[in-house]
């Protein structure tokens, strides 16, 4: 199997070195015309297919891939070397195949990572096969250190992205000795009474709790003061919590883009890339038009962000959120020692909305570290993250609930403006915190700016029935930690009364 995956791909017309601007023209005839000129593609997979995607061991699945290098035997292949993260400390080499009819994912992989500045060998590869009659993604990480993958039946280009991260994240644990995470980095600069300071932040959550609302949030600061927003999804961190920014260029959702002035300005860019996005017969583009997908995307260069510099690493985290959307939790929590923030990093919580499905609205979902691209060892992530905590015992990491508190239907909403109060106090100390028995960790008592009363649980359910929600929570949270026997004592009995 691994001769199989190693060996060079056999192809009579191997297109490589395109530049950009050649990829783009060569996707011309997938392009829909607008307004703005970018290029505007329109895929016939629109979102990932996680539930097709497999870590190759059985000889069933290494004969797919015989099959798949077979066929590329008589077919021409475009390839494209890229980076991932810029710091010649840490890049990850990636070589991106795809078969000529779809030289846009070709063109739009060239637009999200960086071109490479040497001639090292690859450390990651990804096979794209879009007219496969199969759907699959199969990924091998090989004895020799790299990573492959397959992605077949898929013209979607988030599995070629993901394929390429999801590689890089497990290269990074296995290899390098750090940890790829599922997290937006940013930088603020304050006024203190020492005089300006910087703060490093990594914000976790998933799809809908507003990780990327946060770090691209300016929250209004004036110079001096203000913020740098470093990457919007995957940052490698290493022991001495260093952050590797990955992307050249964010791949952000369009869905709330209309909400994100910045964003929405950066989608404009001649190099920007749409993906499918609504265009109207005049060739306008709406974003707020679902008629294809919700899950509309945008390529789009850092530079053309508000707030963005030259530099994607994070220098050291001093602070760590994690982002949650539920009906039962206050605003914002401050965890309580390393080995609870290690259990919450493993709970990677939230809870099911309509858009996920309709009948569990409400229900708890977890996913190990906010991440759902782990080829497995789930319990190193958070082993590592525990081990972080201790030899960095300044960083603080806090729970911020962005949902509705009290219900789906009659509950408050934690807006988008309380909870950029709540970062931004969080982040210059002026939350005043008090210890919740039934919680297990500090919880705010007063936020500048932010009437906390509204959403202050006991008052919403009463005591007793807070605490017996609380209560049912807690033995979800500890069955779910229970499933990873390697994980530390020390974080499996975090949550225990």
């Amino acid at each position: 199997m691994g001769d199989l995956l190693r060996d060079p791909l056999q192809v009579p017309n191997l297109w490589r070195d395109l530049a950009p601007q050649e990829l783009r023209v060569l996707a011309s005839k997938d392009e829909i015309p607008n307004r703005l000129g970018v290029a505007v593609y329109h895929s016939r997979i629109r979102s990932r297919s996680a539930r097709f995607t497999y870590v190759v061991q059985r000889p069933e699945e290494a004969a797919v891939i015989e099959q798949v290098r077979d066929y590329l035997k008589s077919t021409t292949v475009l390839q494209v070397d890229r980076d991932i993260c810029q710091n010649p400390a840490n890049i990850f080499r990636v070589r991106y195949a795809v078969t000529r009819p779809y030289a846009r994912l070709a063109y739009m992989m060239s637009r999200n990572l960086s071109a490479p500045r040497d001639s090292r060998d690859p450390d990651i590869l990804v096979v794209q096969v879009p007219e496969w009659p199969d759907l699959g993604i199969y990924v091998h990480p090989a004895p020799d250190g790299r990573v492959y993958t397959y992605v077949l039946g898929s013209d979607y280009y988030g599995e070629a992205k993901m394929g390429s991260l999801r590689a890089a994240m497990h290269i990074m644990r296995e290899r390098r000795g750090g940890l790829g995470l599922h997290a937006a980095s940013k930088v603020y600069r304050l006024a203190t009474a020492a005089g300006m300071a910087e703060r490093g932040a990594l914000i976790f959550g998933l799809s809908g709790t507003g990780k990327t609302t946060i770090s691209v949030n300016g929250h209004g600061l004036e110079p001096p003061e203000g913020i740098t927003l470093l990457q919007d999804d995957i940052v490698m961190l290493t022991p001495s919590a260093y952050g590797y920014g990955t992307e050249e260029a964010f791949y952000v959702k369009t869905d709330s883009i209309t909400e994100q002035p910045g964003l929405l300005e950066a989608t404009k860019v001649p190099t920007a890339v749409l993906e499918n996005t609504w265009v109207e017969e005049d060739g306008s583009i709406d974003f707020t038009n679902w008629t294809l997908t919700s899950n509309g995307r945008a390529i789009v260069p850092r530079w053309a962000i508000p707030h963005t510099g030259g530099d994607l690493d994070l220098p050291k985290v001093d602070l760590v959120f994690f982002n949650t959307r539920r009906y039962d939790l206050p605003p914002v929590g401050r965890l309580a020692s390393p080995a609870q923030a290690a259990a919450f990093l493993m709970l990677g919580e939230s809870t099911i909305t309509s858009a996920d499905d309709p009948n569990r609205v409400g229900e708890s979902m977890r996913v190990v570290a906010f991440d759902p691209f782990i080829l497995g060892d789930f319990h190193k992530q958070g082993n590592f993250f525990y081990q972080l905590l201790k030899a960095n015992p300044d960083i603080r990491v806090y729970l911020l609930n962005t949902g509705k508190m009290g219900g789906m239907d009659d509950g408050v909403k934690i807006t988008p403006e309380v909870t950029m109060r709540t970062v931004e106090a969080v982040v210059r100390g002026q939350v005043s915190w008090q210890y919740d028995p039934i919680l297990g960790y500090d919880t705010a008592t007063d936020i500048p700016g932010v009437d906390l009363n509204q959403y202050d649980p006991y008052r919403i359910y009463g005591k007793d029935r807070f605490a017996a929600l609380m209560g049912a929570l807690r033995r979800e949270r500890q069955a779910w930690l229970d499933q990873f026997p390697e994980l530390h004592a020390d974080i499996r009995n975090a949550l225990k009364e």
